[in-house]
Formats: structure tokens, C-alpha cells, sequence
């Protein structure tokens, strides 16, 4: 009888194996089986193969089996720039910065950091740019009576980009424009003092003229609280001959001059330069020049006469410009027609012509 029994499960053993199939008792805990190949072969006249479905495979990863799902990784964020709204500024006052990343912010925004090269230079200590957003503000704070030059810094891993912030402990004088290149006798009351911060209060700014023909009264003028300048008078006179006088405007150590010229009666005006940006263009481009005088134009207007020793590479688009009075400088356009360089020329008068040059390229070079 037992021998019966082992006959009828080797054949049925036999049977499942034939079939493509073991079977597993229910309450195995293997993971997912690989099937055995169930193989046809191929038919008479062709290649001896055998075509196999479900070889090896099965319906999920063997265990321990890597899988390699499609991931979408998300963009590497990078700080693009960092600035700040005013430098120089006075010790105690405070300022703000910008920060900006190449792309707009995920959702949740994208945190920055920050950090100051200096401890009177304070900054917190991160910025978060708001979703969809690709720039954030924040607060910038200084030290009263300090002097320093701080090195700001915006990071986001790796990324990063700086800033300078000059930080003083009182205002300077940072420049003097007076109204005019060339004076006859008047009284001027545009001309200007500015300084490199506003004034934390009422600043008196002292003002000196080297020349007595050009007086400056009452010898100084203030700067409002608040604000960066101021404008003073000056009474010019007649001098036996033209003269070259220098004002300058002096606050605690520091200091800045302007220069114009006296004369006793207004001076014909010459061409004192000619520019032209850019100045190496492509074929049929039109550059753009600026001619200015030494000094402003007279009643009527200056026509300063152009030319070019090229004119089929580059001239200008008109034969002349005008300096409309009591004005120092005027633009104009160049048209171009071939590749070379050209000399654009400007004269007003019977002077010799100031040039410029403008290279000319053809397409793709």
C-alpha cells in the first residue's frame, strides 16, 4: 500500500512539473516566484528557436531586487544675486537687501542664508523666497560710529554670491557740480553740493572759490537733515583776461572741487569730445555718438558739423547736429552699409574735427 501511495505523488509531482508549475503549500512565505518558461517550437522551414513566454519573470521585484521608479528631481536652486538698496550708509542707520535665485520658489518658498562678514553688519540669519516668487527682501542693520566695509553674503548650499556695504561714521562731501562749464560776469544759483550720506541733522558744508572773480557768499550752505544736498550761489565778474577757477566744498576731512572757466564775455564753444556706443557693430546697425562742447552753446544753438573718411562703410544719418543753448552736448546716429572701420568726425566752426571710431562687421563675426 505505501509503495501505491509514493507512485501516485511522484506522478503528480511529475505531472506539475511538465504542467510549468510548482506549487507552493499555502502557507509558504516565499515572495513572488519566478514562472518556468512555458517554450513553443518554432515552425518547420524556419530558424530552429524557441520562443518563451514569461521566462524568469514575474509579477514584482525578487527580494533584495533594486526597482528604478521614474523620479522627477526637483531643480537645484541657486542665489543669482544679492544687492542692497543704498552703500554707502551712516554707522546706526540701516538699509535693505535683495536676494535673487534662478528660478521661482517652490511651494513652501526657498530658504536663503545669510551672513555678514562683519558682527556691526547684522542680518538674520536667513531669508525664505516666497512661493512662485524669485527674489526676497530683508532688513539690513549697522553700529552707530562705525567705519567698515562688510561682505554680505546670500547662500543656498554650494550657491552663493556677495555684496559690499560700506558703513561710515559721519557724512563726507562727496561732490561739487557747479551750473556751468564756461561763466560771464552773472549770478549763478543752481550749483550744487552733495554729500556721500544724507545728514543725520542740519550739516554745514564750508565753500572756497580760488579765483576773485568768482566769489562764493556767504561761503558756505547746509545740507537739510535728511537729505544728501544742498545748492549755494556764486556772483561771477569780469576778469582782465579768461580764467580757470577751482571751488571747493570741504566738510570735517573731506573734500571735492568743480572747475569752470571766467570770462568777460561768453567764448565761442569747440567740440571737446566725440563718443560712440558701441563702437563696433554688425551691417546695418546704427550706432549712437554723443558729441559735447567745451563749453555750453550760445543763443541760437551750436550746429556742430559731422563727416566720416569712410562714408560707405559709416556716416552719420545727418550732416550736422545741434547743441541747443546753453547746453553742453547732443546725440546723433550712424548708419552703416559695409564691413571696415570709419572715422566719424565732429567740428564746430572752422576747428579741426574731433574723430571717433566705429569697425563695422559683417553678419556672424
Amino acid at each position: 500500500m505505501s509503495v501505491l501511495i509514493r507512485k501516485i505523488t511522484l506522478a503528480a509531482l511529475m505531472a506539475a512539473v511538465v504542467g510549468g508549475t510548482l506549487a507552493l503549500p499555502a502557507s509558504s512565505n516565499a515572495g513572488p516566484v519566478a514562472h518556468a518558461a512555458k517554450c513553443k517550437k518554432a515552425k518547420k522551414g524556419k530558424k530552429k528557436k524557441k520562443k518563451c513566454k514569461g521566462a524568469g519573470q514575474s509579477g514584482s521585484a525578487l527580494p533584495g531586487q533594486a526597482t528604478h521608479p521614474n523620479v522627477t528631481q526637483a531643480p537645484a536652486f541657486q542665489v543669482s544675486d544679492l544687492s542692497v538698496a543704498s552703500s554707502p550708509v551712516l554707522g546706526g542707520t540701516g538699509t535693505s537687501g535683495q536676494v535673487t535665485i534662478s528660478a521661482p520658489a517652490p511651494s513652501g518658498g526657498q530658504p536663503v542664508s545669510l551672513t555678514s562678514s562683519d558682527p556691526s553688519v547684522t542680518l538674520p540669519g536667513s531669508v525664505v523666497v516666497a512661493a512662485g516668487q524669485s527674489t526676497a527682501s530683508f532688513s539690513v542693520g549697522t553700529t552707530p560710529a562705525t567705519s567698515v566695509t562688510a561682505t554680505l553674503t546670500a547662500a543656498i548650499g554650494g550657491s552663493n554670491d556677495t555684496a559690499q556695504l560700506k558703513v561710515v561714521s559721519a557724512p563726507s562731501v562727496e561732490s561739487v557740480s557747479l551750473e556751468r562749464q564756461c561763466f560771464t560776469p552773472a549770478i549763478s544759483a543752481a550749483n550744487r553740493v552733495t554729500l556721500d550720506v544724507p545728514a543725520p541733522a542740519d550739516t554745514v558744508v564750508q565753500l572756497v572759490s580760488d579765483q576773485p572773480s568768482l566769489s562764493v557768499a556767504p561761503g558756505s550752505t547746509t545740507v537739510p537733515a535728511g537729505s544728501k544736498t544742498a545748492f549755494f550761489g556764486i556772483t561771477t565778474s569780469a576778469p582782465v583776461s579768461p580764467v580757470t577757477a577751482i571751488v571747493t566744498a570741504t566738510l570735517g576731512t573731506s573734500f571735492a572741487s568743480d572747475t569752470t572757466s571766467v570770462s568777460a564775455t561768453a567764448p565761442t564753444p569747440a567740440v571737446s569730445s566725440l563718443s560712440i556706443q558701441p563702437n563696433s557693430v554688425t551691417v546695418g546697425a546704427t550706432p549712437t555718438a554723443t558729441v559735447t562742447l567745451d563749453c555750453e552753446a550760445p543763443s541760437g544753438g551750436a550746429v556742430v558739423n559731422l563727416t566720416s573718411d569712410l562714408p560707405g562703410v559709416a556716416a552719420p544719418a545727418q550732416s550736422t547736429v545741434t547743441v541747443l543753448q546753453d547746453q553742453l552736448s547732443a546725440t546723433f546716429t550712424i548708419d552703416t552699409s559695409t564691413s571696415g572701420t570709419a572715422n566719424i568726425g565732429a567740428a564746430f566752426g572752422a576747428d579741426t574735427p574731433v574723430t571717433a571710431p566705429v569697425t563695422v562687421n559683417n553678419l556672424g563675426t
